[in-house]
């Protein structure tokens, strides 16, 4: 073989060595299996300082907006402190609604912030969050992704490299 040809060989193995580094670390934290838990309206879940309940979900009527057509989803839950201290469950507000791959979250709705910040031990709470969706989601089953920060002990348990994977589902009936 030529010195050339040993050099390009060199240069492509050290190039494979680096990607296939590369890949590795990439992919060293990602989850090698998760839990999905579902549950359906009025169900309690536990998160890891509290209790949440989805009590009400329902549809608007389609409305259209500077010639965007959309339709209101209201999703009214119920949090309550199971702990014996403060705890924030503000990130409630920032639950995503899902048909299939389509995503929706809000901002609006009615709820305390200050409340959501500091929910003292043993106090409950009620959160409604509006959300506007395409149209012809009416009446069709959707899904309730909830932040992970509000479930983290119970990801470490249950996730391998504790990776938080985990999704909590709610369908409606």
């Amino acid at each position: 073989m030529s010195k050339k040809m040993i050099l390009l060989l060199s240069i492509i193995f050290a190039g494979l060595i680096i990607w296939g580094f590369r890949v590795y670390t990439v992919n060293a934290g990602v989850a090698k299996t998760y839990e999905i838990q579902s549950f359906k309206i009025g169900d309690s879940i536990k998160l890891d300082h509290a209790e949440l309940k989805v009590i009400d979900f329902q549809y608007g009527e389609e409305n259209n907006k500077n010639g965007d057509q959309s339709l209101p989803v209201k999703v009214a839950m119920e949090v309550m402190n199971t702990s014996n201290k403060d705890i924030s469950v503000q990130r409630l507000i920032e639950t995503k609604l899902a048909y299939g791959m389509d995503y929706y979250q809000t901002m609006e709705g009615e709820f305390e912030g200050e409340q959501l910040k500091k929910l003292s031990p043993n106090t409950s709470t009620q959160i409604t969050l509006v959300y506007y969706v395409d149209p012809k989601y009416n009446d069709k089953s959707a899904k309730l992704y909830f932040d992970q920060s509000l479930y983290k002990n119970k990801l470490s348990t249950n996730i391998i490299m504790e990776k938080e994977m985990e999704l909590l589902l709610i369908y409606k009936s």
